[in-house]
C-alpha cells in the first residue's frame, strides 16, 4: 500500500519484540506505510541493531512485556493508535507478557487494537474455547522464515546455512507438512488484522501460504533454489485467507531473498547487525 493512502500513515504504533524477527517486519511494514513505531526494547543499544532511525520515526522505549507501568506509560505518552505485541516468550512458561499488554491497553484511555501472532497448529484450541479477549487479535501462521531469523536450528536457516558453508543441507526427519510463510507476507496480515480489529473488533486469523511442505521437503525446496533449479511446490488446494491476504511474492523469489540474506550473514560473522533485518 502506497504511503499517502495508507490508514497507518501519521500513526504512533507500539510494537513489542521490535528488534526480532516478526516484529522487525511488522515495523518495517508500518515504516513503509508511513507511521511511527515506538519499540519496545530491553536495552538501549538495540537501535544499533534495527538500522537508520528512520528520520525520527523510531521512537525506543526500554522495559520488559511484564510490565503493566511501563507498556501504559508507553502507550499513553506517545498516544498509540495500535499495539503488535510481537515479542516471544518461553512456550513452557506462563505468559505475562500478553496479560500486562492486555492490562495496559486496557487502562490506556483509548481504545486501541491489539494483535499478537500465534501458531496456526493452536487454531483448534482456540475454536475449543480458549479464553478470549475482546481487546486482543490473533494472527496465526505456520512456519514463518525469511530474512532476520537467526533461530538457525528452524528447518530454512539450517538448510541455507548448511548449503552456504558447504556441510550440505542435512536431510532432517520426515513428518507431517506445515504450512510456510514468508515473513513479509506475515508482517503485512498482522497490519490487515489490526486494521480490521478497528472496523469489526477483535478475531482469530488463520493465515495460510499455501506452501504447504515437510521439514524434508522443503530443505530440498531450498537446496533446488540455491542451485538455480526449479522450484517447485507438492499440489495442493488453494486455501481461502481471511481480509484478502495472499503470498505477494512466488515462493523462488522469497527463497532467493532468503538466502541472500544467510550468506551476508555469514560473512559478516553472525553477529553485526544486518541491513536487510533492520
Amino acid at each position: 500500500m502506497a504511503e499517502h493512502t495508507s490508514p497507518w500513515r501519521g500513526r504512533r504504533v507500539l510494537v513489542t519484540g521490535y528488534t526480532g524477527f516478526l516484529g522487525g517486519a511488522v515495523a518495517r511494514e508500518l515504516f513503509a506505510c508511513g507511521a511511527e513505531v515506538v519499540g519496545l526494547v530491553n536495552d538501549r543499544p538495540a537501535r544499533a541493531s534495527t538500522g537508520a532511525d528512520r528520520q525520527g520515526r523510531v521512537h525506543l522505549v526500554r522495559g520488559r512485556t511484564d510490565n503493566v507501568f511501563r507498556l501504559h506509560s508507553a502507550m499513553a505518552v506517545h498516544e498509540v493508535a495500535a499495539v503488535f505485541h510481537l515479542a516471544t516468550h518461553d512456550p513452557f512458561a506462563e505468559d505475562r507478557g500478553t496479560h500486562a499488554v492486555l492490562q495496559a491497553a486496557k487502562l490506556y484511555a483509548r481504545r486501541v487494537p491489539v494483535v499478537a501472532a500465534r501458531p496456526l497448529q493452536q487454531l483448534s484450541l482456540a475454536r475449543a474455547g480458549e479464553a478470549r479477549d475482546d481487546y486482543l487479535s490473533v494472527a496465526r501462521f505456520g512456519e514463518v522464515f525469511g530474512p532476520g531469523d537467526r533461530k538457525v536450528f528452524r528447518t530454512v536457516p539450517a538448510a541455507a546455512i548448511g548449503l552456504l558453508t558447504g556441510d550440505g543441507a542435512a536431510v532432517p526427519p520426515d513428518g507431517p507438512p506445515r504450512d510456510f510463510v514468508f515473513v513479509r507476507d506475515a508482517a503485512r496480515a498482522c497490519l490487515r488484522v489490526a486494521e480490521a480489529t478497528i472496523t469489526d473488533g477483535a478475531g482469530d486469523y488463520p493465515f495460510r501460504s499455501g506452501w504447504l511442505l515437510t521439514d524434508r521437503q522443503m530443505t530440498a525446496v531450498v537446496r533446488d533454489a540455491h542451485a538455480g533449479r526449479p522450484v517447485v511446490v507438492p499440489d495442493s488446494a488453494a486455501p481461502t485467507n481471511p481480509l484478502g491476504w495472499q503470498p505477494a511474492e512466488p515462493l523462488a523469489e522469497v527463497l532467493d531473498e532468503t538466502i541472500a540474506w544467510y550468506r551476508e550473514f555469514l560473512r559478516i560473522g553472525c553477529t553485526a547487525p544486518l541491513r536487510a533485518a533492520a
